[in-house]
């Protein structure tokens, strides 16, 4: 069953995709806000990938793995929606 949420994303690395025990796809779409960063428990403005404001994204994430976001500058807001693979 897929779960949804949205997140606000501040300047310090959040969880917008908590780890599971299975593989998982993340439906990531950035509604506003600003553009927004996306990796690692480590991740930054300078090593994240970025998703620009109202851009849509598919992410493969790894079973025992997390994904993390960070606001280039303020907050914006990310809609998720993750399924279990």
């Amino acid at each position: 069953m897929p779960t949804s949420a949205q997140v606000v994303v501040g300047t310090e690395a959040v969880v917008i995709v908590p780890e599971s025990d299975f593989d998982q796809t993340a439906l990531i779409h950035n509604l506003a806000g600003g553009a927004l960063y996306l990796g690692g428990p480590d991740v930054t403005t300078s090593n994240g990938y970025k998703i620009d404001n109202g851009d849509k994204l598919t992410v493969p994430v790894g079973d025992h793995e997390a994904l993390y976001a960070v606001a280039a500058s303020g907050t914006t807001t990310v809609a998720v929606l993750t399924q279990i693979n």
